[in-house]
């Protein structure tokens, strides 16, 4: 099995967190890697419709499109 080396304020943590929820350490750094992982995800795609947003012609596309899909909901 891998390991990594931690910092000793992060393993007073990781323990701390393991007493609190009953949690073992492997199960409370997969949990944090997911959020992680997770949250960059989302700040990606924020990100790209930031950028989106910021050209008002590839944006006003965006618009239109969105209203034909919307169309076929009564479908």
């Amino acid at each position: 099995m891998p390991t990594t080396r931690i910092s000793a304020d992060d393993h007073r943590v990781l323990q701390e967190l393991a007493a609190r929820t009953g949690k073992q350490h492997q199960e409370i750094i997969h949990e944090a890697l997911d959020n992680y992982q997770r949250d960059q995800l989302l700040n990606g795609i924020n990100s790209a419709f930031e950028r989106l947003r910021s050209n008002k012609k590839d944006w006003a596309e965006e618009i239109a499109e969105r209203e034909l899909w919307d169309a076929t909901l009564s479908d």
